[in-house]
């Protein structure tokens, strides 16, 4: 992906646990998500969830037109199902608040911070989890560039690398979600201030 095509992607500051394996091209091609990390069945649970959800909206928008209180029962059943997978998730997923860090997150990759050198190139699994909606995702990337920062640790910039349309689409979620959060905070800052 060329550098222009990596710019078109909106990109946001995102706090996410974060862990990294290394590994190889070839790991890439085998299954659709990585398979280096010891991950319980409910891990990736809230992921298909939503994935299910994007291909249902349609449907339930049609029922809605068709029978508002129908549509709005279902509705009502979605929210339901959400709490509860998220309340399965948020027992599944104890992050430890030291392994929380700020991303720079896109559809298209993440720039952070680690401890450990990556060599430029290389291939990394990827085990992200956004601990205000406990969405879990196992990805591939590759390492663009890593150098030394001031802080005594490194920035890695790393592109995913076949990231299933599913995870493209929850990434582009989780990026809208995090930008609508953040007018909103805005407009709340901007009319605190206009009323003092």
């Amino acid at each position: 992906m060329s550098e222009q095509d990596r710019r078109q992607y909106f990109r946001i500051n995102q706090k996410v646990a974060l862990e990294l394996k290394s590994t190889n091209e070839d790991d890439t091609h085998m299954p659709p998500l990585p398979r280096q990390f010891d991950v319980s069945p409910n891990f990736l649970l809230l992921s298909e969830l939503q994935e299910m959800d994007t291909e249902s909206q349609l449907l339930l928008r049609r029922i809605t037109e068709k029978d508002s209180q129908l549509g709005s029962f279902m509705a009502s059943i979605h929210k339901k199902i959400e709490k509860l997978a998220q309340a399965i998730a948020s027992n599944e997923m104890t992050i430890s608040p030291t392994a929380i860090q700020e991303v720079s997150l896109s559809e298209g990759g993440l720039q952070f911070n680690t401890p450990t050198p990556y060599p430029d190139e290389g291939y990394l699994s990827i085990k992200l989890v956004f601990p205000e909606s406990c969405l879990g995702l196992l990805l591939y990337a590759q390492c663009l560039r890593c150098r030394p920062n001031e802080e005594g640790s490194y920035t890695i910039a790393a592109e995913f690398v076949r990231l299933p349309e599913n995870c493209r689409t929850l990434l582009a979620r989780q990026i809208l979600e995090s930008q609508a959060r953040e007018r909103q905070k805005a407009n709340l800052q901007l009319s605190d201030t206009s009323e003092n």
